[in-house]
């Protein structure tokens, strides 16, 4: 049974607060602990709760403070070399939505072109009241575009020919 979306928001209710609290902080643990085992990392986890002045680690103090001091020791362009912020995080993701529409447009504006080519090439009528300026442009891109790939193709398969 698939869950309902979480809204992401401060809860309000102290004991509801405390309780996702308490759950969330031991799913993290134990995510940690699978990822350092499946992997064969070193991993560690603090946590610090506003009800405890005591932090919470994994695995222990001992190995938290080893894993601390290799990363201290890096270099600081090696420590910030694949630090990820929620603002660069967020970019990264908007970059890479953008991107996935630009296609998706890039390729509704294909399948639009064919299919206004389409009864052309079939029935020789072009129904040009569907079609604005821009439109016309980009049909002669894609014209264009699909002449350029057919022309590629050609000289490809004209090597081959030649090749014994």
């Amino acid at each position: 049974m698939a869950r309902k979306k979480l809204k992401l928001a401060y809860i309000t209710c102290n004991s509801k607060r405390r309780e996702t609290f308490r759950k969330r902080k031991s799913g993290l643990m134990k995510k940690v602990n699978e990822l350092s085992t499946l992997c064969g990392i070193e991993a560690c986890a603090i946590i610090y709760d506003q009800n405890n002045p005591q932090a919470e680690v994994w695995p222990s103090d001992s190995r938290v403070k080893s894993v601390l001091s290799r990363f201290g020791s890096l270099s600081e362009l090696e420590r910030n070399k694949k630090k990820v912020d929620q603002e660069v995080f967020l970019r990264e993701s908007i970059e890479k939505t953008c991107d996935q529409l630009n296609k998706k447009k890039e390729e509704n504006k294909k399948k639009e072109m064919a299919n206004i080519i389409d009864p052309y090439i079939h029935n020789g009528e072009l129904n040009s009241n569907l079609m604005s300026k821009y439109d016309f442009n980009d049909w002669s891109s894609f014209i264009d575009e699909n002449l350029k790939e057919i022309d590629r193709k050609m000289k490809r398969m004209q090597i081959e020919a030649q090749d014994p």
